[in-house]
């Protein structure tokens, strides 16, 4: 999930919320309502409504839930259908469709989808007028934060992480708070298309480091933000994973400076 919900989750309110949601039971219902094309995130109406009707009126936990069910449903290896879909039952008006039934990739599909990421993100990002390039949204990134944001990721975060592991006997990988360096780096100054080109550049060399390595290289291990054992292979996953949440963001993104 998104950094910019790290410091909402560490709030009591963030921490009930977190309790509600991620639990096996949890997913059982979002995967459910995904057979049936029902965003997955109305299956915490009821719950919302019956202990928290102060979330009714709280637009980040609002977003946080959303935020939440979405890590939850590509955890478990959905793909999103339709990125809005009425909700019924209140709380929210829309919400994310999600496939059926998981989708397992190949190692080779994997890569490929993660090649295709540059050429995704440029699609959507020349939906913007230059105007809307700095402007924030009510809750998270401007289009040149996503940018910057997934540049220095693609280069510290992943290169770095992926050196390590190949390199080095279960190393420990640091987290990359990418709230926190986007305040230091002033991202909303930089320049979005220099900022696009080097991610381009970055992802370019991850795939070169990926695609030659033999099977048994793709399950040496790293120890994630010291809390998770993750394979390369693993890692992938999880930088598509990434990929897929800051698409959709995006998304949401443009339909909100859109329709203010």
């Amino acid at each position: 999930m998104h950094s910019r919900f790290n410091e909402f989750q560490q709030t009591p309110l963030g921490q009930q919320l977190l309790q509600l949601i991620d639990t096996p039971n949890r997913y059982i219902e979002f995967a459910a309502l995904s057979r049936i094309e029902v965003p997955a995130v109305a299956a915490l109406c009821h719950d919302l409504q019956s202990h928290f009707p102060e979330v009714a009126n709280h637009d980040t936990a609002r977003q946080y839930c959303g935020a939440l069910v979405a890590d939850i449903m590509r955890r478990h290896r959905h793909e999103l259908l339709r990125p809005r879909g009425r909700v019924p039952g209140g709380y929210f008006t829309y919400g994310a469709v999600w496939s059926a039934l998981p989708i397992e990739h190949s190692f080779e599909t994997l890569l490929e989808e993660l090649a295709q990421m540059p050429a995704r993100l440029h699609t959507i990002v020349e939906r913007f007028s230059p105007a809307q390039w700095q402007q924030k949204p009510a809750c998270g990134f401007a289009l040149v934060e996503h940018l910057c944001h997934l540049r220095d990721l693609e280069h510290e975060g992943y290169q770095l992480r992926l050196s390590r592991i190949l390199n080095e006997t279960l190393p420990q990988l640091e987290d990359f708070d990418g709230t926190t360096v986007a305040e230091q780096r002033r991202y909303l100054e930089q320049d979005l298309q220099a900022a696009e080109q080097t991610f381009t550049l970055h992802r370019q060399a991850l795939i070169r480091s990926l695609q030659d390595l033999p099977p048994t290289q793709r399950q040496r291990l790293g120890i994630l933000a010291s809390q998770q054992r993750i394979t390369i292979e693993e890692l992938a996953h999880y930088i598509y994973r990434h990929d897929c949440t800051h698409l959709q963001e995006l998304e949401e993104l443009h339909t909100e400076l859109v329709s203010a």
